[in-house]
């Protein structure tokens, strides 16, 4: 509650009518920047013109951010590479498979087919076993029966072999390694022969994902051959003749985010948000290309380029000098925001943003204030008309 003496919070006092008499120059440093911004949009002149809203953030004194407007780069470096998915067959454990080669096509994310080079040899499906963990036991041999739906269903003793009690256990193994989707089958031991003889063993859990196993296609590293460390679910089915020879890979799923690793750049500020992409020239760092400005970055913000984390040092570094978009206008538009959002009280702030809003409303155009989703803490004006 307020008397003649004490004023309600952000009732304009002589100090605050002062700034508000002075701040008249930003409204219409904000009205000249949304009138250019709507000139453009509407434009049949210009490509994406003709438009009939626009929104505008980022530049005007009341919505400014300082964000990275530009990376020159000072020296360029020696010893930058890309990164990009490659291929290796991987022989089911048991196989000689050797000397197979391939190449993909990609779309930049999706894995799209693999391109057979050399068969190799000896790359045939191997067929999943049993084995027995034993202390005394020998020469069994237990053979699976695998139904259709890749589970064990029965067991078959080839050769009941001696010296084996109840309590061994029965391990199944597959081929290749089993992934997370996969269920271990289980088993027990339920009779044996004076001598030790397997006599009946029953499928306790038939787990599941058991097979004739075959090659597999492993995506990795052009560097360095080791698991690329991008794009998850990609899967295909490798083809083989009699002998072994790989004849072909059928993709059964292309799956997702296979895409190259570039140089990277690194920024040292208390500023976020922005994003970069290092071009090269051969192995040197040609320019960088700002995709994403951010925000509240600083004058003194440094930066570093680095190789891929598959890749080696680089033999020379890079070094490049970033330039800090630098707001002339004197405001504080972080607390314009505030102002608008009701985190705090500024009449004179508050005054100024109805002004603008007002004098495009008597104009006929439809114009709100909204919060910039890149800052998150400074605004955006959307126009129409």
């Amino acid at each position: 509650m307020s008397d003649c003496c004490t004023p309600e919070p952000g009732f304009p006092n002589s100090a605050l009518m002062g700034q508000l008499a002075t701040n008249n120059a930003v409204v219409w440093e904000e009205i000249c920047a949304l009138q250019q911004a709507i000139l453009a949009a509407s434009s049949q002149c210009q490509v994406g013109g003709a438009q009939m809203c626009t929104t505008v953030s980022g530049t005007t004194p009341m919505t400014f951010i300082s964000g990275l407007l530009s990376v020159n780069v000072t020296n360029p470096g020696i010893g930058y590479v890309q990164d990009t998915p490659a291929m290796r067959f991987i022989a089911p454990n048991g196989s000689s498979g050797a000397g197979a080669t391939g190449t993909l096509l990609t779309n930049g994310g999706n894995i799209l087919g693999v391109n057979v080079v050399l068969g190799g040899s000896n790359y045939q499906p191997m067929p999943a076993t049993l084995t027995i963990s034993t202390v005394a036991g020998n020469s069994a041999i237990l053979q699976p029966l695998v139904n259709a739906a890749g589970q064990i269903a029965a067991v078959n003793i080839v050769n009941p072999g001696s010296g084996y009690t109840i309590n061994d256990s029965v391990i199944a193994t597959r081929a290749v390694a089993p992934n997370i989707a996969y269920v271990d089958a289980t088993f027990l031991i339920t009779s044996v022969s004076i001598t030790g003889e397997i006599l009946s063993v029953i499928v306790m859990n038939p787990g599941s994902g058991y097979q004739d196993s075959v090659t597999t296609v492993e995506i990795v590293s052009s560097l360095n051959a080791s698991p690329y460390p991008l794009g998850t679910a990609f899967q295909a089915n490798v083809l083989t003749d009699v002998n072994g020879v790989i004849t072909g890979v059928i993709v059964t799923n292309t799956g997702a985010g296979y895409s190259a690793m570039n140089p990277y750049l690194v920024i040292s500020d208390p500023g976020t948000g922005a994003t970069t992409q290092v071009n090269l020239v051969t192995n040197t760092v040609g320019s960088v290309t700002v995709l994403t400005p951010g925000t509240n970055y600083t004058q003194m913000a440094t930066g570093t380029i680095l190789n891929p984390s598959t890749a080696p040092a680089v033999i020379t570094p890079s070094t490049v000098a970033l330039i800090i978009s630098n707001n002339t206008y004197g405001t504080n538009p972080q607390l314009y925001w505030q102002t608008w959002a009701g985190v705090t009280t500024n009449k004179p702030l508050s005054m100024q943003l109805n002004m603008v809003l007002v004098y495009f409303k008597n104009l006929g155009y439809t114009i709100s204030l909204q919060t910039n989703p890149s800052a998150a803490n400074t605004l955006q004006w959307k126009i129409c008309w």
